[in-house]
């Protein structure tokens, strides 16, 4: 008989819950990312906006071109007068990672401008069998 006259702390309950669970089983998010290729090169464009270059570390290893970002928010503050209702921009990370054939590693650039990272591989015939950090310009 309680299901028939439905009061307003059900209401609350469930939209309390409904909304925790939705947010906990929510996919992280992943930068978008375009991947062309010409006849002498690959070019890879990603949104990465509010980072820094020195978060970003781009590698090229046995084909697969990875690119990972890990970025922390200051924890320290000195005002603790400052109470949050709610803080979601404390840590983003994420790694992204593609099988790119016939890559001449050493011509490798890469640049990040405007919360864009652009990356240029050239490519080549030869089989790559060493790791090869890339600069961020």
């Amino acid at each position: 008989m309680s299901n028939l006259f439905p009061t307003s702390r059900d209401f609350f309950f469930q939209k309390f819950f409904d909304q925790a669970f939705d947010s906990f089983f929510t996919p992280m998010t992943q930068p978008n990312v375009d991947i062309e290729e010409n006849d002498h090169s690959y070019e890879v464009t990603m949104d990465i906006p509010g980072m820094n270059k020195e978060d970003i570390n781009v590698t090229y290893n046995n084909n697969l071109l990875t690119i990972e970002a890990q970025q922390d928010q200051e924890t320290e503050s000195k005002d603790l007068t400052t109470n949050y209702i709610r803080r979601e921009r404390v840590c983003h990370s994420f790694k992204r990672q593609f099988v790119i054939e016939n890559v001449n590693f050493k011509g490798i650039k890469c640049k990040y401008k405007n919360g864009v990272l652009n990356i240029y591989l050239p490519k080549n015939d030869q089989v790559l069998v060493e790791n090869h950090r890339i600069e961020i310009e």
